[in-house]
């Protein structure tokens, strides 16, 4: 075909606008599925208290007819603890900044801070699922005892894997992969310690795992969906009760919770929060808008007997 002579194409024309969309699209995963099952509760001090109880194991009881009272039985309950975390994001905007058109964004300040409330969200999650015991400021802030260390009854580990102590966090052992059997044996220690646990929550490469191992032979899944997080996740049924799979992808990040298969019962976890999220504007001092975003809370373990955790797994 004859090239024209004098045509004007596309490539020639100058001063055409950006065809940029003016939407921003981010795929970064912001749910956290240990803080949203916990639900919430208030702390006032910065070392945040509370009892429990229990009651003596079943036994022999017979009495003669018109017996006098001469034997009593009494019990006192235990005093747990835990310190608050400070968690922090700040952000830093030029005027200018705030001043040029971007598409997608109307104020860029509001929009990080909008980012940086999510992020904060995920780095709670973090440290709620950190192989960490409670400890005073020194080089660093405060730190909260995370769920790995308040798993002490139940508790099931690889060969030389331990157990937090008061002194020490969970020592990691060989890595296994997880089978029915051994999660039978523990879903039996928490219901003989009075826990009626309902959920399973893994990082996603052991929950794959874990469905997997599961799926086989006469075992008994079946399909339940959560509406909030319009999503279908599986529900094992136990000799116990049925529990929820839950994937979480924050627990993927956190060294030691990464290979541990959490048990629990939500009703007895609780994040206690001295100041919740909130949002802090600091003082100008220069062509900049400066603000946080900061929240202070910690774990409450109501009952560490209600859960248990299947440690020390792995994938293949």
């Amino acid at each position: 075909m004859a090239v024209v002579s004098g045509q004007v194409k596309d490539a020639n024309i100058n001063g055409k606008p950006r065809d940029l969309s003016k939407l921003i699209f981010n795929v970064s995963p912001t749910d956290t599925p240990f803080l949203t099952m916990c639900g919430r509760t208030t702390a006032s001090q910065t070392l945040h208290e509370w009892q429990t109880d229990a009651l003596t194991a079943p036994g022999a009881n017979a009495q003669k007819e018109g017996i006098d009272v001469t034997t009593f039985a009494g019990s006192n309950t235990t005093e747990l603890s835990n310190k608050t975390q400070i968690l922090m994001k700040a952000v830093s905007v030029s005027g200018t900044a705030q001043a040029v058109v971007q598409n997608g964004v109307t104020r860029q300040y509001t929009h990080q801070m909008a980012l940086r409330m999510k992020e904060i969200k995920k780095d709670l999650e973090f440290a709620l699922l950190s192989n960490q015991l409670s400890a005073g400021e020194s080089t660093s802030g405060r730190l909260m005892t995370g769920l790995p260390c308040w798993l002490t009854t139940n508790f099931a580990g690889g060969t030389s894997g331990t157990a937090a102590t008061s002194s020490s966090a969970c020592t990691a052992g060989t890595a296994r992969v997880p089978t029915e059997a051994l999660l039978k044996a523990l879903l039996t220690s928490i219901y003989n310690a009075g826990g009626n646990p309902d959920t399973i929550m893994m990082a996603p490469d052991i929950r794959v795992k874990m469905s997997e191992v599961l799926t086989g032979g006469s075992t008994k899944m079946e399909k339940a969906e959560m509406k909030k997080a319009t999503a279908v996740i599986d529900v094992y049924v136990s000799d116990f009760g049925s529990l929820k799979l839950v994937p979480n992808r924050v627990q993927a990040y956190v060294a030691y919770s990464k290979a541990c298969a959490f048990v629990l019962d939500p009703e007895y976890w609780k994040v206690a929060y001295l100041r919740p999220f909130q949002e802090q504007r600091l003082a100008v001092t220069g062509d900049s808008e400066k603000g946080f975003i900061v929240a202070e809370a910690t774990l409450e373990a109501r009952n560490e007997a209600s859960s248990g955790v299947l440690a020390d797994l792995k994938a293949a």
